[in-house]
């Protein structure tokens, strides 16, 4: 067993080997909290559990005050204007604001585009152009004439 484990290492024996080094001994350590008191303890998870119950009282305030009411917290319901996307999401304009105010059935195509560049604050012909061309990139052709036969016909 004494033999050479290492192949042809230079250790043959423990005359080889350097001499053992003087090392400090591992010293006990106490446990945490153990020079705590019970009492100081216990104040302490209060306070702990007091702030943490604080967040959650003050998140439910939040939550509540987005949705308008307890009951509407309960049920999970949104007031209309978060289920539109105005209020949370950072955008300030609707559709609402968009569309006109007469039915969208009689208009065409034309006039939605219109109505959307003077939204944008674009000449129309840029818009209607660079529609023109996503149109023309991410449209089957047999979709466009199916659409064109829809608006003539």
């Amino acid at each position: 067993m004494s033999e050479n484990i290492h192949g042809d290492s230079a250790v043959k024996s423990k005359q080889d080997l350097p001499p053992a080094r003087d090392r400090k001994g591992i010293r006990p350590v106490s446990p945490p909290l153990s020079n705590t008191s019970m009492k100081r303890f216990n104040h302490y998870m209060a306070l702990f559990v007091t702030l943490i119950l604080a967040f959650y009282a003050w998140r439910l305030m939040v939550w509540k005050a987005e949705v308008g009411s307890w009951w509407n917290l309960m049920l999970g319901k949104q007031p209309p204007a978060m289920r539109s996307g105005g209020v949370g999401s950072g955008s300030s304009v609707t559709m609402a604001d968009v569309t006109p105010t007469s039915s969208r059935t009689d208009m065409t195509v034309d006039d939605r585009i219109n109505e959307l560049a003077s939204a944008l604050g674009v000449p129309s012909k840029d818009l209607a152009s660079a529609i023109a061309v996503a149109v023309h990139d991410y449209v089957p052709p047999a979709t466009i004439s199916s659409i064109a036969a829809h608006q003539t016909g």
